[in-house]
């Protein structure tokens, strides 16, 4: 995320790593990869330092196919980023191509890169030649957005393309329909790995004649690897270093040592980027002939690559020997990262300069580097923002760097609270309160951020925080005009229902009636927005009621005190209210009406709405029980496995729930919904904790568990009695109408205690019954004979357990927690009916789910 967002369109900036002036001829690893490219999908998964840039290099040069070469980093782990450097290195090849540079600036690209991606496919004009898409480093990209959709993007370019994706892992289970032919389309160390007669000629090539005994020798210690023959052969000397191959200790005593100081100097100076161009190296290592060192050390060895135009990178091996070295010596590390914080900061790159700045270790004057990251970068989805945030917290910040910066305590509470780490966010909030004395010294912005932070914190009433607003309010002298609220991010986080957005406001539905309240103590936060709000939350509380005449009174005045003015993700959900209404009342055509103009609305201005655009249209369709709707909702790429439900995501996990129902995978179902019952609870989210009852006790109700079910969904009542919340439960219809009926009964026994009234229990049901005559309920298409289905993740997790190996290799081999391996193999044990990992093989191979 930068400040600078026009893309800079060089013809050369996608073009491929510069080869060394001299490379082993690999005449067999060659002919490998020609056969390979028939299938246009190529993918070269090995370890670090086995030859995977160099043998695609020569290969790509072999058959000159003109080439846009990605070097990926840890910084393109975000949708956003990831899919507009793909486009623009698409771009690169028609720059003259007005239609995909319509697509590529457009200022909604970042808000659904996937789709704008497909577009600027599209709009590629036929050309003559062959073509060849490079994608490094893969590895280093983990969001699961982005695996699960490259695919389809990669299956959209034209036929004169071949695709490389080189990768430290193996080949991701969402790649499968890309490969046609595993033997030939996946590369691994085994196929690069070099042979004994190979060593000889790559020596040859140096002029440098080795016997077989020598050749022999090079293959014994380096196991084949490129890196480490590269080493030995540049040195000019063979030694045995001892048992097994160390890249470092080989690197050191065969080409370091013999090295001038003055450039080992400017490694270590400039080993601490990723990536860096001659203006950047000289200033990290202070001198001026940094473009001329560079490019001999790209030209006459493998460890600097020539990324695109000018810029460059170390081989991850030898980087890592840099950054070890750094620390040997005592190298000034903290003063580096400084002067690499001021680059990026004078060149507009506040998320790199806040990192570097952090990285220093000198907090004192982290301010600065944080209200740019915070308040003058681009603003995209949330899950973008909650992506570029994450690297930051991947390790903790010492103790010392709160005490040094209290500032930072509000950049953590946002992160955590946007990511619903609730622990951690009261933490940080707590230390918020502490210092805020000392916060408000950072300036005026911040202690409104504070605010904003509070107003959320879900341990305390709205009422409670207005009491406490003036610990905030006589900090600030003047508020963002604006409403820092609606500037510095998504201000209902691009959820759909107001009133339960950034936070549940179901308190404000508790009597005293403390709307007017905000007026003059959290409203400011919001600006102009607040106008409408008020009224829309009135509306929402009233719909969720039952109280429809009301609403629909309530909501002339909401649409009255909206305007074009306003910020469009409120005016979504003004729309999605209005059509929720409409749609509850019997109008359909004007619900229809108000979906399309929804639609138009989201198309034109507002693509981050999309995913959640798509959840609701989904949601009432699964209230017939539609499978193919669920089947597509659950293809969506946006649509992933999750460990840990994030708050702007919670409104597409609860359809994920109700698919996974649909189609009778009811472990899966339970999974998200305990996770989302526990998220609700733990966030004081009174809503999002009874949805996920209510679809609980759905779920037991199918599955047979009838007490169970009716024992739940009295607890869900008995919730919701207090704020007479009646359509969070009535509009599951069919198929929680026979649940209530025996809640009812349970009720009616003389034992029951609980506070539940007959009344309220009356509306809920006469409410629910009237909703199972229009929609026949989620469970509706269900059979009860059916077949055993396995998820793609399970049926991995079982074939690997049937070739022996055991969690923690599993989790090195796949990537995934083991957490989330131990829930996918319990899953597919419950789905088979089986209690451990022998007879679930057992009964996988029976079934033919593995070989």
């Amino acid at each position: 995320m930068t400040g600078q967002e026009t893309p800079v369109f060089l013809n050369d900036k996608f073009t491929p790593n510069l080869l060394p002036e001299v490379c082993a001829p690999r005449q067999a690893l060659l002919k490998k990869y020609m056969h390979a490219a028939q299938f246009r999908f190529i993918y070269v998964g090995a370890q670090a330092g086995s030859g995977k840039t160099v043998s695609s290099l020569l290969w790509l040069n072999s058959c000159e196919r003109r080439t846009i070469w990605i070097g990926l980093d840890s910084y393109d782990n975000a949708p956003s980023v990831f899919y507009k450097q793909l486009a623009t290195g698409l771009y690169s090849l028609q720059p003259d191509n007005n239609a995909m540079r319509a697509v590529l600036v457009d200022p909604d690209f970042s808000a659904s890169p996937v789709e704008h991606t497909i577009q600027l496919i599209a709009e590629m004009e036929p050309q003559e030649g062959a073509f060849a898409l490079v994608l490094d480093d893969l590895h280093l990209i983990t969001n699961a957005e982005i695996i699960k959709s490259l695919p389809a993007v990669i299956k959209r370019l034209p036929f004169s393309f071949v695709t490389l994706i080189l990768s430290r892992h193996i080949i991701p289970d969402e790649f499968s329909t890309l490969v046609r032919d595993p033997q030939s389309q996946i590369i691994t160390s085994r196929q690069l790995r070099f042979t004994e007669a190979e060593i000889l000629r790559y020596f040859e090539s140096l002029g440098r004649t080795l016997t077989a005994e020598e050749a022999n020798f090079v293959y014994l210690a380096t196991d084949g690897w490129a890196i480490g023959i590269n080493a030995m052969a540049k040195s000019g000397q063979l030694r045995d270093e001892g048992e097994g191959y160390d890249f470092a200790r080989y690197f050191k005593t065969q080409l370091w040592d013999n090295w001038e100081q003055d450039l080992r100097d400017f490694c270590l100076a400039t080993a601490v980027v990723d990536e860096f161009d001659p203006e950047l190296a000289n200033v990290l290592s202070g001198r001026e002939d940094a473009a001329s060192v560079m490019e001999h050390l790209s030209r006459t060895n493998s460890f600097l690559s020539l990324l695109h135009g000018n810029t460059y990178r170390y081989h991850h091996l030898f980087q890592d020997f840099l950054r070890e070295r750094l620390v040997q010596e005592r190298v000034d590390v903290g003063g580096l990262y400084k002067t690499a914080a001021l680059y990026y900061r004078d060149h507009g790159d506040y998320t790199r300069a806040l990192k570097f700045s952090l990285d220093s270790g000198d907090f004192k004057n982290i301010d600065t580097y944080l209200y740019l990251f915070l308040f003058e970068n681009h603003r995209g989805s949330v899950a973008d923002y909650a992506e570029f945030l994450r690297p930051f917290f991947e390790k903790d910040f010492p103790r010392h760097a709160y005490r040094e910066s209290p500032v930072l305590h509000v950049l953590s509470a946002w992160y955590y609270y946007l990511t619903s780490r609730h622990r951690e966010f009261a933490e940080h909030m707590d230390a918020i309160m502490l210092h805020l004395p000392k916060i408000a010294k950072t300036g005026s912005t911040f202690v409104e951020f504070s605010m904003l932070a509070f107003s959320v914190d879900y341990r305390t009433t709205i009422h409670k925080k207005i009491k406490q607003f003036s610990m905030f309010g006589r900090f600030v002298k003047k508020y963002t005009p604006e409403g820092l609220a609606t500037s510095i991010a998504s201000f209902t986080h691009n959820l759909p229902y107001m009133h339960r957005s950034n936070f549940d406001y179901s308190d404000l539905a508790l009597p005293p009636d403390v709307l007017d309240d905000i007026d003059h103590t959290f409203a400011p936060l919001l600006g102009a927005e607040w106008v409408y709000i008020k009224p829309g939350i009135r509306t929402c509380f009233l719909y969720e009621q039952n109280r429809m005449e009301e609403a629909a009174r309530m909501l002339r005045t909401t649409l009255d005190c909206l305007s074009d003015k306003n910020k469009t993700e409120g005016r979504i959900c003004v729309i999605v209210l209005q059509h929720s209404i409409l749609w509850q009342t019997g109008n359909k055509k004007e619900a229809d009406t108000v979906l399309t103009s929804l639609s138009n609305l989201v198309a034109k201005e507002a693509q981050f709405f999309v995913p959640n655009l798509k959840a609701y249209t989904a949601k009432l369709a699964l209230l017939d029980g539609n499978a193919a709707a669920a089947r597509e909702w659950l293809d969506n790429y946006f649509v992933v496995d999750m460990e840990h439900v994030e708050l702007f995501r919670a409104f597409q996990h609860f359809t994920t729930a109700r698919a996974y129902i649909t189609l009778g995978e009811f472990a899966e179902a339970r999974r998200y919904l305990l996770l989302l019952r526990e998220y609700g609870e733990n966030l004081n989210r009174p809503l999002d904790a009874a949805e996920a009852g209510v679809l609980l006790s759905v779920l037991d109700w199918i599955e047979g568990n009838k007490k169970e079910a009716a024992r739940t969904l009295l607890a869900v009542l008995e919730d919701m009695q207090p704020y007479e919340f009646i359509r969070i439960i009535a509009d599951e219809g069919a198929a929680v109408l026979p649940i209530l009926k025996k809640a009812a009964a349970l009720m009616e026994k003389e034992d029951y205690r609980g506070p539940l009234k007959r009344q309220f229990m009356s509306e809920v049901l006469l409410a629910a019954h009237a909703m199972s005559k229009s929609h026949k309920g989620i469970a509706a298409q269900l059979d009860s004979r059916r077949p055993v289905k396995l998820s793609k993740q399970q049926t991995l997790m079982l074939s690997l357990l049937s070739q022996g190996y055991k969690n923690a290799e599993i989790s090195d081999i796949t990537g995934l927690a083991i957490p989330t391996i131990k829930s996918h193999t319990s899953i597919a044990y419950h789905k088979l009916g089986v209690n451990n990992a022998l007879d679930a093989v057992l009964k996988a191979r029976e079934l033919g789910f593995i070989d």
